[in-house]
């Protein structure tokens, strides 16, 4: 059993590629087009109703087989909200990145991508409002090497480039490193385990470094996940830098932090082969340098989706974010709740 009907489940959600259409392929060459469309209606705390553009993409991937194992491989992503701001319009290149994958060995690439601590975090099922993950889970310029599977092991390497010019601080660059696991404990019983660091130069307050690292574990049992996450971000030389999540009636996104840390619980229960149900909770704390327990957040979030075809998904989801602030610096609490519908269809 390579993959559970709930890891099959997900990775069909995650990767566009698997919709994509191969529009050449001779001589070893080959080019695939795909892509989704993905819309959702949403209502949150202190907004009205809207219609938001979650992440619509067109994909375009192309490869060269060099023969012995070895291929070049190249990756464009077309996203249309520019600064993740849900618009329609704006046409901006997300992804960019291309390298070399021999067989047994791994791939490395280079460009404008997704960092292998993107894949870290375990218990996030959900569409929009999950995630605990505070590792840096992209770059504008990196070089990327993931390691094929040995033995259920396998491993990534990220180094991230920052400032080109000398006279300036290398603000944004860093390195990342991650290693996963998976075992097949029994029929239909699934173990993963993930685990993530990495350190990203910083100047948006002062010259400082911002200290991450994710792991979490999942046991999949059949139709049945249930997975935990332990994340934490800590910014150096005694700096308060760090943001806590985006909350649209909060005072907790303006305020700076110099640690923060979260814990995530998820579960998914796929009742039927195209219907799940899934939830989470999000227990999170931030410290300032001067202020332990400065704020403290509880979440939760529930949802279910439903494929009406395997390249159609809908869904419902909703969840409530509490954040309560230390009277040293104000006091009271804070809350944002959600409700959203979302349809995405690959192509």
């Amino acid at each position: 059993m390579k993959k559970t009907l709930i890891a099959l489940s997900v990775a069909a959600v995650a990767a566009t590629s698997a919709n994509a259409a191969v529009v050449y392929d001779q001589d070893g060459a080959k080019v695939e087009v795909g892509g989704s469309l993905r819309v959702l209606l949403s209502k949150d705390s202190g907004e009205r109703a809207d219609l938001k553009n979650k992440g619509s993409r067109l994909v375009v991937k192309g490869s060269q087989d060099l023969g012995s194992g070895l291929s070049a491989l190249a990756n464009i992503e077309f996203r249309f909200e520019k600064d993740n701001e849900n618009g329609f319009n704006d046409v901006e290149t997300k992804r960019l990145y291309a390298g070399f994958k021999q067989d047994g060995v791994g791939t490395i690439t280079f460009g404008r991508q997704l960092t292998n601590l993107d894949d870290v975090g375990l218990s996030d099922y959900t569409y929009d409002l999950g995630g605990v993950n505070q590792t840096q889970t992209s770059a504008n310029k990196s070089v990327k090497f993931r390691s094929a599977e040995w033995s259920g092991f396998s491993f990534g390497l990220d180094y991230m480039f920052g400032e080109a010019d000398k006279d300036e601080y290398n603000n944004k660059a860093g390195w990342g490193a991650a290693l996963f696991y998976t075992a097949d404990l029994a029929a239909n019983t699934q173990l993963n385990l993930n685990g993530g660091f990495s350190q990203v130069k910083s100047n948006n307050v002062a010259e400082h470094k911002e200290n991450a690292f994710t792991v979490g574990s999942e046991l999949v049992v059949d139709k049945f996940a249930i997975a935990v996450d332990y994340s934490q971000n800590k910014s150096t030389n005694g700096v308060d830098s760090i943001t806590y999540r985006s909350m649209s009636n909060s005072t907790v996104s303006q305020l700076p932090f110099n640690k923060k840390r979260e814990i995530g619980l998820g579960l998914k229960y796929q009742y039927l082969d195209n219907a799940s149900i899934y939830g989470q909770y999000i227990w999170g704390r931030a410290d300032q340098v001067d202020l332990k327990k400065a704020a403290n957040l509880r979440a939760w979030i529930v949802g279910a989706d439903y494929k009406l075809h395997k390249n159609v998904i809908t869904y419902v989801e909703g969840g409530s974010f509490k954040a309560k602030y230390n009277a040293e610096i104000g006091g009271g609490k804070d809350t944002d709740n959600y409700a959203g519908v979302g349809l995405r269809v690959f192509f």
